[in-house]
């Protein structure tokens, strides 16, 4: 098995931020405001919707860079446009739908976990917060 390469954390005055390679600043950023963190990402060429994350900036306040470490190793982010929820995916831990169709369903998954199709799983989510 080959060894994950460190993902280099870049230290701000008010925040950390993981950069994930790009020749010009991210296109969107939405605000995960639970998660004390942003997620940047731009939108894929083509003609189907499809993003890439770009960085992810964590609020110096609420996380460490022990604490980011963990949590890059446990999870990872994923960009799911509407005709992409039915795809299988990682457990899903947090989503945040899309506010229209021109952009992403963001989710946060659990990595190295079994594939299950992501409307499924928010379904699931779903029905737990209302009991």
């Amino acid at each position: 098995m080959t060894k994950k390469a460190r993902t280099p954390i870049i230290e701000h005055d008010d925040a950390f931020v993981i950069q994930l390679p790009g020749d010009h600043p991210p296109q969107e950023r939405d605000h995960l405001t639970d998660q004390a963190m942003i997620v940047a990402y731009d939108r894929k060429p083509g003609n189907k919707p499809r993003w890439r994350l770009r960085e992810i900036v964590f609020d110096r306040a609420e996380w460490t860079r022990s604490g980011i470490r963990r949590w890059w190793a446990e999870h990872e982010v994923q960009f799911l446009a509407m005709d992409q929820l039915d795809d299988p995916i990682p457990e899903i831990c947090r989503a945040y739908h899309a506010t229209d169709d021109l952009l992403p369903t963001i989710v946060l998954c659990h990595r190295n976990t079994p594939l299950v199709p992501a409307r499924r799983q928010m379904q699931a989510l779903a029905k737990g917060k209302g009991h």
